[in-house]
């Protein structure tokens, strides 16, 4: 070897060529960033007379001098793959440009089987677990598992042969169907998150108007306490569409007289007041429920029944009480503790060892990006403990088994059309279209989450559900008011103001959900920015796009929301240009959530992040072509440690905080909600019917 050569002082040079040592592409993720570094400090050097000095253009940092550089080439600090050591003095740091790595470097760097944590590490640690959590956010629908799947009997050769084929098949296809649910409630988890929480401060209403915390029980007949509780068991379960009434099949007004508020919808209550003369007040029908509603009810009708020709509570023994079917609809929904609070703590264990064992690593940047994709990912964990938080059981099983449905005698229960239903029966009526569509008509991958009749709505409309099953409460409350009652209980006006919730309340509501779901991205995007080359660039970019498509998302479900409580269930039709603004918003948003979720999830996996340009801060990729534009392409540098030391332990130990206080406040609530639950129930069999 001559003396002139640069191998002679750095045997890391040896062979080096500028083509990478893989067979792989650069355009397909052959290209290695450790390649590029040796490159790079090779063009930096050069040798004159035996002497090793810099190039004019060296990209190696003007305070490392040349014998500080031959030094490191001794020891484990070398530049071009170097570890932490437990120094924080770190490794020579060389940068280049983007100009430079575009000509030297291109294409990206597929993830190594050998480096676990660029993709091991976030798959197992975070996107694993994740599966589990999303299995405890309710699902109404699911992909469908043919029935040839099970009929294989492995007792013959045929048998035996397809009875691996099958159980693989339907291994696939649940799978599949977890996937797409997780990538759905990723993509999704804003106005999940926001439905969620605001039917748990429904709950909350409910169950503390019944039981207030100061001062004594409302004074309501005891139809209207238990409709309220069924509603805070039961109000996930879809409404059917509100069926005619009799009035207005006849050619009526749409307002009557019923004596004394009852019968099958009052029109007029008398109130008398001794210092003004007799007052009539028309009420509009309103007690027109629907078939799932009055087939719930009729719990509390045959216990109102039973306790009245039996002279009181004390004859109920050899029937089902009321008191009794609420209080198991309640332990339907299982504990907190079994559903996810387990899971949580197995997740936040392994997450404070990956925070721990990062010490060992300072400086690497593949374990920072990790660090952080897990911080991203931690929106799911909070969705599953919401999701296990509130009241209502995910599976309507126990209501089927407790209510009769009807069978095969009772009318099929119509729903309201969604928009998106709307659009295909609207394009059925295209020539083109709609034979396509009628080709694939009557096909659907899809079945329902569960047998029966009844059927529970999505996550993000439960909360909006809820509010209209306590609102059928205080219509037929309002409905079948007289003088009687007004005498003795509370005003239907007064009723509804404290069964609603207020400005504060939905405070509250919006605060809760936005921490939930902004809390995750921030601290993923803080620990990205820190960690050099420090700036906004694709990861951070990824996180940001997510939190303000998650905003935009919430927004729109709240816009939508405010309409729904204005005109009622079918504001589509009261307000056809906001509701499309709605629906079609949320698609475009949509488009933008799943491209940051499941984009940026594949991005960190495979390793398309490894790339010239994101490495570069987005502030300068206007002007990629100026000297401003470089990137660090060495590695553990003593500014990388620095930024590690930093920063990792702080976020990581925020993350870790916040999911173990969320999680612990989570089950404290539901617990002292639950135990009010039950002691509202027992007290029914007390109550006045009147």
């Amino acid at each position: 070897m001559s003396d002139n050569s640069i191998e002679t002082f750095f045997p890391q040079l040896t062979g080096l060529t500028l083509i990478p040592p893989t067979s792989r592409p650069a355009t397909l993720g052959g290209q290695s960033y450790a390649h590029c570094c040796l490159l790079a400090l090779n063009d930096s050097l050069v040798v004159s007379d035996g002497n090793l000095s810099y190039a004019d253009t060296s990209f190696v940092d003007p305070r490392v001098s040349i014998n500080d550089l031959l030094d490191s080439s001794q020891s484990n600090a070398f530049p071009c793959g170097a570890e932490y050591t437990g120094s924080d003095r770190g490794s020579p740091l060389i940068s280049v440009t983007y100009t430079w790595c575009t000509q030297k470097c291109p294409g990206w760097e597929i993830s190594h089987i050998s480096v676990l944590q660029q993709w091991v590490g976030p798959l197992v640690q975070f996107i694993i677990p994740c599966l589990a959590f999303c299995t405890n956010v309710p699902q109404t629908r699911k992909l469908a598992i043919p029935d040839v799947v099970f009929r294989a009997h492995p007792r013959t050769a045929i048998g035996l042969a397809t009875y691996w084929i099958r159980l693989l098949g339907a291994l696939v296809i649940t799978l599949a169907d977890t996937v797409v649910w997780l990538s759905i409630c990723f993509a999704f988890a804003g106005p999940m998150l926001l439905s969620a929480v605001y039917e748990y401060a429904l709950d909350r209403k409910v169950l503390e108007f019944l039981a207030p915390y100061k001062g004594r029980r409302p004074d309501v007949p005891m139809r209207l306490k238990a409709q309220l509780l069924l509603a805070v068991v039961c109000g996930n379960v879809r409404m059917a569409m509100r069926e005619r009434d009799t009035a207005g099949e006849s050619g009526g007004s749409g307002c009557g007289l019923v004596e004394n508020g009852g019968g099958g919808g009052a029109g007029v209550v008398e109130v008398e007041d001794p210092e003004k003369p007799a007052t009539t007040t028309v009420v509009p029908h309103r007690l027109v429920h629907n078939s799932v509603w009055k087939r719930i009810m009729t719990m509390v009708d045959e216990y109102e029944k039973e306790r009245l020709s039996r002279g009181g509570s004390e004859g109920l023994q050899d029937v089902v009480s009321l008191p009794t079917k609420l209080k198991s609809l309640l332990n339907s929904q299982a504990s907190f503790g079994s559903t996810v609070g387990a899971s949580i703590l197995f997740f936040v264990g392994g997450f404070v060892y990956t925070v721990i064992d990062s010490d060992s690593s300072l400086g690497d940047n593949d374990t920072a990006h990790a660090l952080a994709f897990g911080m991203w990912w931690m929106v799911m964990p909070y969705l599953a403990i919401i999701a296990c938080a509130m009241l209502a059981s995910n599976s309507p099983s126990t209501l089927d088994a407790i209510v009769y449905d009807g069978a095969s005698s009772a009318a099929p229960d119509e729903y309201e059309t969604s928009f998106l239903r709307q659009r295909i029966q609207a394009a059925k009526q295209h020539q083109v279209l709609g034979r396509v569509l009628r080709l694939v008509e009557g096909y659907n991958p899809w079945e329902t989450a569960f047998d029966g009749r009844f059927r529970t709505v999505k996550l993000w409309k439960r909360g909006l559900n809820k509010r209209q099953w306590v609102q059928e409460a205080i219509h037929e409350y309002e409905d079948t008011m007289t003088t009687h009652r007004l005498a003795k209980g509370i005003s239907p006006r007064k009723l509804r103001k404290r069964l609603t919730l207020n400005a504060r309340d939905c405070s509250y509501v919006a605060a809760g959900a936005l921490f939930l779901v902004l809390t995750p991205s921030a601290l993923a995007f803080v620990l990205s920015y820190h960690t050099p080359r420090s700036g906004l660039s694709c990861r951070t970019l990824t996180y940001l796009v997510y939190a303000i498509s998650q905003l935009c998302e919430m927004v729109l479900w709240s816009l939508a929301a405010r309409l729904r409580v204005i005109h009622g269930p079918q504001w589509s039709k009261a307000a056809p240009v906001a509701k499309a603004f709605c629906w079609y918003g949320q698609v475009f948003v949509g488009f933008f959530s799943v491209f940051a979720a499941v984009g940026g999830t594949m991005f960190q996996l495979l390793g398309l992040y490894r790339t010239c340009l994101c490495q570069v801060p987005a502030t300068l990729w206007p002007h990629l072509n100026t000297p401003e534009a470089y990137f660090p392409i060495s590695t553990n540098s003593q500014a990388q440690i620095k930024a590690a030391a930093d920063w990792w332990n702080v976020t990581g130990s925020s993350s870790v905080g916040l999911m173990s206080i969320i999680t612990a406040l989570a089950w404290w609530h539901q617990r002292r909600l639950r135990k009010v639950f039950r002691d509202e129930a027992d007290k029914l069999a007390f109550d006045e019917i009147y």
